[in-house]
C-alpha cells in the first residue's frame, strides 16, 4: 500500500535483485514519488536502463499504471493499493533465478523426471512412457530383463502412466523379486538328479571299458 494522505514529494524506494535469461543478476531500483494526481514511478537497473509509470487510485483501488518495463524486466504493480495512513509497499515476488546446476532428480507418479537445481528451482526434464502390447506373451526375450517386440506381440502402444490399460509408477520403491522359489527349487532338484544320472553313466562306461581291457589280457 502507498499512503494516499502522504505529502506531495514524499518518496518511497524499493530494490529487488532481478535476473536475465542467462541467469546473470542485477539490481533494480523502484522509486515511488507522491504527486498531486497519484504516484510517479521511476525504475532504473544497474545496466542504466530506465522506465516510468504513473499510478492513480480511486477509493484505494488502482485505476491505471499497473505495469512498467525496465531493461526487459516487466514490473507488475497491479496489486498496489492506495489507502490512507499505511506505507506497506513491498516486493512480493520475482520469477527469475540465477543459473543453477542439477543436483538431484525425482520420479513423479505420472512419469515426470523432475530435476532439482542449486538455485532452488525445479523443472521437468523428461517423462517416462509405458507401453502395452496386443499379445504380451509374444514378446521375445533379449536378455537382462528386456524384451523385443515381434509380429506375434504386435507393435508397442505407448501411453502415460495411469492411462487405461497401463500401469503406474512408484518413486523410491524397490521391486521385489518375481522369481517363483518353489518352481526354481524344483528345477534345481531336477538338474541335480540329471547331473547325478549322467555321472553314473560315465562311471558305468568306465567300468565296462575296464572289463573289456581285462578280457583282452
Amino acid at each position: 500500500n502507498l499512503p494516499s494522505d502522504a505529502a506531495v514529494g514524499t518518496s518511497v524506494e524499493r530494490q529487488v535483485k532481478v535476473y536475465d535469461a542467462d541467469g546473470a543478476s542485477r539490481s533494480l531500483t523502484l522509486t515511488f514519488s507522491r504527486s498531486a494526481g497519484g504516484w510517479d514511478v521511476a525504475g532504473a537497473d544497474a545496466n542504466g536502463a530506465t522506465g516510468n509509470s504513473t499510478l492513480t487510485f480511486a477509493n484505494g483501488a488502482m485505476t491505471s499504471g499497473g505495469a512498467m518495463t525496465v531493461g526487459g524486466i516487466s514490473v507488475d504493480m497491479s496489486t498496489v493499493t492506495g489507502f490512507a495512513a499505511m506505507s506497506t509497499l513491498t516486493v512480493g515476488s520475482q520469477n527469475g533465478s540465477e543459473a543453477g546446476k542439477l543436483e538431484s532428480f525425482t520420479l513423479g507418479g505420472d512419469g515426470s523426471l523432475i530435476g532439482s537445481f542449486s538455485n532452488g528451482s525445479k523443472q521437468v526434464l523428461a517423462r517416462v512412457a509405458l507401453a502395452r502390447f496386443t499379445n504380451p506373451g509374444g514378446l521375445e526375450k533379449s536378455g537382462s530383463s528386456t524384451y523385443v517386440a515381434t509380429a506375434n506381440s504386435g507393435a508397442a502402444q505407448l501411453g502415460a502412466p495411469g492411462d487405461a490399460g497401463l500401469g503406474t509408477l512408484t518413486a523410491g520403491a524397490l521391486e521385489m523379486s518375481n522369481v517363483d522359489l518353489s518352481q526354481e527349487f524344483t528345477n534345481l532338484i531336477v538338474a541335480q538328479r540329471g547331473f547325478q544320472a549322467n555321472a553314473r553313466i560315465i562311471t558305468t562306461s568306465d567300468e565296462v571299458l575296464q572289463e573289456l581291457t581285462n578280457l583282452k589280457h
